[in-house]
């Protein structure tokens, strides 16, 4: 199998594809994997639906700065994908440069976005005189970096992983930089529309929704059909929709599995309300956690009422077309 990801080599996204390789669902490992990197999200998506890779692994939220926009938008205008699994990643940067500099000679500090608005309160402290730059990953910052000129590289530093700083033989100028130490970024690997990993009992499932438009109280009734099946929300967020302002998607993960019966009760119901319902799959948890369901949520609840009211309307007597109403 080919599983890309967000490159170069030592990214974050990298060392949870690592990880996850040997913690995936059996059917989704390969003995054999080839690792392809790619520029962005968006790019290694369209080579997974055009099947020139099987599978692809992508940031989708952090601790800090919650959902990663680049991913949440891919996922939010493609239904031909599936979530198999997750992957958790304890982020750390550093400040390297390719030799060693005062900070004060700093100039330029590049870096992804996301990773810059995790070490800003750092960075405003330290190097107030330095232009931020960005680069399409962290990894991509060393990268660029290490293959500057000498006199190119004079004023430049990035913040990276300890693995990239170490990986492109740059010089560590500060170590833990983050501005929220032991910040977690997860992980999804996706693959093309397909297989659905079998429920273990903790899992999550992973929905992207649009409400009615201009319909009062629709977000609310949404949320009252995941609170009326009791299934619990571990994220929400809203992105726009790109067609006109102020229509809004929303991407939800749920503590579940579709085989679930208050899961599957809950997206039949969502269906019937929402315009569109992507389903991007179910997946273990990388966790292990197991929600608290009680007892009139469980399957035999919702299996136990399915057969009441079949038997009930087993009882209702045919019409006789005959007859006169």
């Amino acid at each position: 199998m080919r599983y890309g990801f967000l490159g170069p080599e030592t990214t974050f996204t990298h060392q949870a594809l690592l990880q996850a390789l040997t913690e995936i669902p059996e059917e989704f490992r390969a003995t054999e994997p080839e690792l392809v990197p790619f520029a962005s999200v968006a790019t290694a998506t369209t080579d997974l639906i055009a099947g020139d890779i099987d599978a692809l692994m992508a940031p989708i939220e952090n601790s800090v700065e919650g959902g990663v926009s680049g991913t949440l938008d891919v996922l939010a205008a493609t239904d031909s994908i599936t979530i198999v699994a997750e992957q958790t990643v304890q982020i750390t940067f550093v400040l390297a440069a390719r030799e060693q500099t005062a900070l004060e000679q700093l100039t330029t500090v590049s870096s992804h976005p996301h990773a810059q608005a995790q070490v800003q309160g750092w960075l405003r402290t330290n190097v107030p005189g330095a232009n931020i730059a960005a680069a399409s990953s962290t990894a991509a910052a060393a990268r660029d970096l290490a293959s500057m000129s000498e006199d190119e590289a004079w004023g430049h530093a990035a913040v990276c992983s300890p693995l990239a700083a170490e990986h492109f033989g740059l010089t560590v100028l500060a170590e833990g930089i983050e501005d929220h130490a032991g910040a977690i970024t997860r992980f999804v690997l996706v693959t093309r529309e397909g297989r659905i990993p079998a429920r273990t009992g903790s899992d999550k499932t992973t929905v992207v929704i649009q409400l009615p438009h201009n319909r009062s109280g629709a977000l609310l009734e949404a949320l009252e059909i995941l609170g009326s099946n009791g299934v619990n929300m571990s994220r929400i967020e809203s992105r726009p929709v790109g067609d006109f302002l102020g229509r809004y998607s929303f991407s939800l993960d749920l503590e579940g599995h579709i085989e679930d019966r208050r899961v599957s009760a809950a997206l039949r119901s969502l269906h019937r309300l929402c315009p569109v319902v992507h389903y991007l799959g179910s997946y273990p948890r990388v966790d292990g956690e197991q929600p608290e369901v009680r007892e009139d949520f469980a399957d035999g609840a919702y299996d136990e009422a399915h057969d009441w009211l079949a038997r009930l309307t087993d009882m209702i007597t045919p019409a006789d077309p005959t007859t006169e109403i």
